[in-house]
Formats: structure tokens, C-alpha cells, sequence
């Protein structure tokens, strides 16, 4: 279970041919503006993988939008500043509805983590949609290791929620090529062009509510994302005032 496309492929890799099913739940971005869109639409139309199910649920625009030195959790995921922020929860009661019937006879889910792997506030929200039915359904609820400087904090406050060894998977690189090309010529690959996978990926059981976790000090081994994902204040303003033309232009011309 993924916030959205090319995510099954960058933190699922070892898992993704195993997987009985995969569900991508976000699709178009808010308001259809994002340079990768048409190119997404057409990806999530004739995917290789039979297997995997699009919900495209509209994007809320969040991303950015949680104070990632002082993240606060809410029920949605994360706190956000400014107009994502209702849309934000609105998808998250969405997901809850449409996944409820979807994992009702599933004994095993695999998803993101607390944290958000890189910092990502709408992977975050599927995670806290997952912990919401994992309570009310009892499957088993396993997450991904990835996590970058941007995310520690959140990660600190999470560590309680993991629970036991990880389960440890050889990456599948050919796959993660094969699929991470496909995204690229359709250009919607959303990530690092030169993001590198690592050999093996880690994967923590999350406790279910009521677990009693004896408090303890325990090594916990983790993927880090090994690139800066904090974003100044400045760099965001000017992020903002650039239009997405530009910026597709821009990527273009550095790949």
C-alpha cells in the first residue's frame, strides 16, 4: 500500500514481484498543474503490472506544508500550514472509506512508515489511515526502514511503534530500473534522478494499539536516504513563485 505512483518501486522494491497486490492510492495533483500529470494519467492506464490498483485520489497539495523541526501529529497524518490543510483531511477520511473494503479480508499489509521515509506528509497520512484499520480489520502491519535528515525528528517520536527485528530483503535492482525508466519516459518520475538503491531493504512489524513496548535501549538499522531533503524557508518561497512551465523546462534541461 503507497501514497502514490513510483513509490512501489523506491521503497518496495525487494517486495513489489512478491506482493499479491499493490494499491497506489493518490493520483492527479491538486488542481491537474503539476508537469507530471498527463504523463502519470497514462502510466496508471497501462501499467505492467496487472496486479496493481490505482485509487487516484486527488493529491491535497501538502507536501512542504508540516513544520518538519516541530512536526505535530494529528489523526489526518500531520499538522499543515496554510490551504492544503483541508484538503488534506479530507483525503484521509476518504482513504479510510475506500481501504476499509479493500484490506477487509487481508492478514499482511506492507507500507510506509511513520516518518515518511524522506519526510513525505501524505505518506505519512497513508501510514496513520493503515494504523486506523489495522486496529478495526487486525491485519499484520509491516513497515518500511528508509528515512532521510528531514524526517528524524518525526522518526524519534515513532521508534515506539515498530516493534521486534526487522525483516530483511535483497533489493530487486532490475525491477526498480525497469520500472523507474518506464516512469521516466512517461516523464513522472517524482524522485532523485540519480537516486541509487540500496543492496537490502528493512521492514519493522508496527505494534497494534494497547501493545505493551518495554522501555529499553535497542540498535534499530534503517536505509538513510543519503541526500539533504531539508528545504530552507527561503527556497521554498522561491519554489512557490516559479511557475511549473519553468520548472519542467528546468528538469528537462539537467537530465
Amino acid at each position: 500500500m503507497v501514497a502514490h505512483p513510483d513509490d512501489e518501486i523506491l521503497w518496495f522494491s525487494s517486495i513489489l514481484g512478491l506482493c499479491k497486490r499493490v494499491i497506489v492510492c493518490y493520483g492527479v495533483s491538486a488542481g491537474s498543474k503539476q508537469s507530471w500529470d498527463s504523463g502519470r494519467a497514462r502510466l496508471m492506464d497501462t501499467y505492467p503490472l496487472a496486479k496493481a490498483k490505482f485509487l487516484k485520489v486527488t493529491l491535497s497539495g501538502g507536501f512542504d506544508a508540516a513544520n518538519w523541526n516541530q512536526p505535530q501529529e494529528v489523526d489526518s497524518g500531520l499538522r499543515l500550514r496554510g490551504p492544503a490543510a483541508a484538503a488534506y483531511e479530507k483525503n484521509a477520511d476518504e482513504l479510510f472509506r475506500m481501504l476499509e473494503p479493500e484490506l477487509a479480508s487481508e492478514s499482511l499489509v506492507f507500507t510506509h512508515n511513520p516518518w515518511g521515509e524522506y519526510g513525505h506528509e501524505e505518506h505519512v497520512q497513508v501510514f496513520r489511515v493503515l494504523q486506523r484499520l489495522q486496529e478495526r480489520i487486525g491485519f499484520d502491519l509491516l513497515v518500511d526502514g528508509y528515512v532521510s535528515d528531514r524526517s528524524t525528528e518525526l522518526m524519534r517520536r515513532s521508534l515506539h511503534l515498530v516493534k521486534g527485528a526487522p525483516l530483511v530483503r535483497e533489493t530487486d535492482k532490475t525491477l526498480a530500473l525497469q520500472l523507474k525508466t518506464l516512469y521516466m519516459d512517461h516523464d513522472c518520475w517524482t524522485f532523485d534522478d540519480d537516486f541509487e538503491w540500496p543492496e537490502f531493504e528493512l521492514f519493522y512489524p508496527v505494534g497494534r494499539a494497547g501493545d505493551r513496548n518495554p522501555k529499553a535501549s535497542a540498535a534499530v538499522p534503517l536505509n538513510l536516504i543519503s541526500r539533504s531533503h531539508y528545504v530552507s524557508p527561503v527556497k521554498k518561497v522561491v519554489k512557490n513563485l516559479v511557475p511549473e512551465s519553468v520548472k519542467s523546462v528546468i528538469k528537462k534541461a539537467y537530465k
